[in-house]
């Protein structure tokens, strides 16, 4: 099973290379649900760093516990469904059966956390027993806890390395195959690994090509302070903005991308659609001679109102002028495009302008 995804820091354009490989004979598209259970705090890599990387006798089972309970809310309920909408009631089944293979043994027992996970009132209401019985009946007995969760299950899990990656790998295969068309499907799904670190979330597939997209920052930050306003990105400070896409990217300062990834820019898939889109072809291993709904999903000529969108905001020159100072090198260079048409005017070649 072959995997395609896209990565990348929120309202870059990812939707786009997902639309347009979706547009390919013989990839089973998910859409763009983003499927974040790998990548998620509490999720699978979490469970790698505590069963493997950093383990401890409490902190294992308790992570275990956590990616369950993450489980349950990515199956959602009557009010919003995640997981469950794709794979139906076997993402709990297979998810649980994984957790399951992952533990060496189990026993009647808790620990702190355990009280802690049930909330505040739980906990205190069960410390105050244990206040009035030591000021009672068990005075002078300091060292004696009353059992607050008899039927608490504790986990014990330490595999190795190869056995926690094995049986992962063999867990996301068998989620996914009941979504593929068949066992040698392309599997299309956005965000089941992050832009940064990839190689360490690559190692739980047998064969994934990542796509990471960057945008330019003024559209980016015209987005989030006129259209979205979710507050998820910075944009009442201009300068607190620009900190924080600096701080997203800074990774790629000194991670070394693989030859399962390739970087490119929104704005490449619309101004340059044809050169980009062969690249991605070549990239991802698609046949042109597949490509049977072209147009039909990605439509660069409708994307490219997404674009240059500080032009339509007048009174953001300031801001706009900060963020090309600030962020130098992370802006998308528009004045290269009118140096490529004039060149293919001159020669008499079609250019990517034309095809946009």
């Amino acid at each position: 099973m072959r995997f395609i995804t896209c990565a990348s820091y929120y309202g870059t354009g990812s939707s786009a290379v997902t639309d347009y490989v979706s547009e390919f004979r013989g990839v089973d598209s998910l859409t763009n649900d983003e499927f974040r259970f790998i990548q998620d705090p509490d999720g699978i890599d979490d469970l790698r760093y505590h069963l493997v990387d950093n383990h401890n006798r409490h902190n294992a089972g308790h992570a275990l516990k956590r990616y369950k309970k993450l489980v349950d809310f990515y199956s959602g309920n009557a009010l919003g469904r995640k997981y469950s909408i794709w794979f139906g009631e076997q993402w709990k089944s297979i998810s649980y059966e994984y957790i399951d293979s992952l533990v060496d043994f189990s026993y009647k027992g808790w620990w702190m956390y355990d009280l802690y996970d049930k909330g505040k009132i739980y906990y205190f209401r069960k410390r105050i027993i244990n206040y009035l019985l030591h000021k009672t009946v068990w005075k002078g007995n300091p060292d004696r806890v009353f059992n607050t969760m008899k039927h608490e299950i504790t986990y014990c899990s330490h595999p190795t390395e190869k056995e926690f990656i094995t049986k992962t790998k063999l867990y996301i295969e068998k989620l996914f195959s009941t979504v593929a068309s068949s066992t040698d499907s392309t599997i299309m799904v956005d965000q089941i690994v992050p832009p940064s670190n990839i190689k360490r979330y690559s190692c739980y597939f047998e064969d994934i090509k990542v796509v990471v997209v960057d945008r330019d920052p003024r559209d980016l930050y015209c987005c989030e302070k006129y259209l979205w306003k979710d507050g998820i990105i910075p944009y009442d400070d201009v300068k607190v903005f620009c900190e924080w896409y600096k701080y997203t990217r800074n990774h790629r300062l000194h991670e070394v991308y693989e030859n399962n990834v390739l970087l490119i820019q929104f704005e490449d898939l619309i101004y340059r659609y044809e050169s980009t889109t062969a690249q991605l072809r070549e990239f991802l291993g698609l046949k042109e001679s597949d490509h049977y709904r072209m147009g039909f999903v990605f439509k660069p000529e409708v994307s490219i109102n997404n674009t240059q969108l500080w032009e339509k905001y007048p009174g953001s020159e300031k801001d706009i002028k900060y963020i090309e100072n600030e962020l130098n090198g992370y802006w998308y260079d528009y004045s290269t495009l009118l140096k490529e048409s004039e060149s293919a005017d001159n020669t008499g070649n079609r250019n990517d302008l034309d095809a946009s």
